[in-house]
């Protein structure tokens, strides 16, 4: 599979490159580097002896990534194969940084989503993974957590950012639920 993977540099993101090129899959990763580096893609790159494709992009730019989308997997110098899925990994995430700073935070993570979202839909790619969080789930009741608690009240603004995310995600899928 040809996948685009936002957040490409930051810890899970690196990891996810790591296992899929490992696993044989095309990647090309896009991050805007607000809180990570390019160090760890080299660090990828060197225990897949290989190199990793980095787009430098935030993904509130929807023009940038539509860009990016649009380019698809270079595999040839004259050739350019579309992407088959994304996995979303890009946001911001520091909960009490959310808590100061929640205007912030529901632009980047749920403002850059969308856009990121409306670039997919523009290229006509629907295969998204997306990296939500516990904290969806505010204070459990219980612990640990079952995927089916209810999901009534995050504690924190990151937390609902990516609540949010999750049911626009759930209500693009009933849209069109090839």
């Amino acid at each position: 599979m040809n996948v685009l993977v936002t957040g490409a540099t930051g810890y899970i993101g690196s990891h996810a490159v790591l296992e899929l090129l490992q696993t044989g899959h095309h990647v090309v990763g896009v991050d805007n580097l607000s809180n990570s580096s390019s160090q760890s893609l080299e660090r990828v790159a060197e225990l897949t002896n290989g190199s990793v494709a980095l787009e430098i992009a935030d993904i509130r730019d929807g023009a940038a990534m539509a860009a990016v989308l649009q380019k698809g997997l270079t595999k040839k110098a004259d050739k350019n194969e579309p992407f088959d899925a994304v996995m979303h990994f890009a946001g911001l995430k520091a909960v009490g940084e959310s808590v100061e700073q929640p205007l912030t935070y529901y632009e980047n993570n749920v403002g850059g989503t969308l856009a990121l979202l409306k670039a997919m839909d523009g290229v006509g790619l629907r295969r998204v993974i997306f990296s939500s969080s516990a904290t969806v789930y505010g204070d459990p009741a219980q612990v640990p957590i079952s995927e089916t608690a209810p999901t009534t009240q995050p504690s924190s603004p990151y937390g609902m950012t990516k609540l949010m995310i999750e049911q626009i995600l759930h209500d693009l899928s009933n849209s069109d639920p090839r």
